[in-house]
């Protein structure tokens, strides 16, 4: 199943767009992500985004060494990558971004960045470098992620306020 979806994505590429799709996979790469991710937690007031966006990615390495799952054949790669393909760190980031902002604004355009995070697994499908079992895992990845550290980042401010009130008082 994995393959004929890619080769069906492969197969399909329009040449004009193959710099379009190129420009938004570098652009939304797991480094990047995380950068946007400082820019929301100064607009937010939060730690939350890149402490979260962080840890999500920092898992997608551990996974990618530890799974060591090969990446589709070289010769249709429109971008050059070197590591393994699962889980897939671009899907990683954009979901664990994606559901970082859902966490802190509940708000319906959200859905925006979910559909960007869409976009971010597609652009990998098109320029062939994932399967796309690799981009689910990196999805669940991210947005499992970002929970659990939701919920550890939420009782330990917690704690701190509950200190913060009893050292005052």
């Amino acid at each position: 199943m994995d393959q004929g979806i890619l080769d069906f994505f492969i197969h399909h590429r329009v040449e004009a767009l193959n710099p379009v799709v190129i420009v938004f996979t570098i652009l939304t790469g797991p480094t990047l992500v995380w950068f946007y991710s400082l820019i929301a937690a100064v607009v937010m007031r939060t730690a939350f985004p890149p402490l979260a966006v962080g840890a999500a990615n920092l898992l997608s390495h551990v996974l990618k060494r530890v799974l060591e799952r090969p990446r589709p054949d070289a010769s249709t790669h429109l971008v050059v990558e070197t590591n393994y393909s699962m889980p897939s760190g671009h899907a990683v980031g954009a979901a664990a971004f994606a559901m970082a902002v859902t966490l802190l604004i509940h708000r319906w355009w959200v859905l925006i960045l979910w559909l960007v995070a869409l976009l971010v697994s597609v652009s990998r499908l098109y320029v062939g470098v994932h399967w796309p079992s690799d981009l689910l895992v990196g999805w669940v990845v991210g947005a499992v992620t970002v929970l659990v550290v939701h919920r550890v980042y939420a009782g330990v401010t917690s704690w701190n306020r509950h200190r913060l009130r009893r050292i005052h008082c």
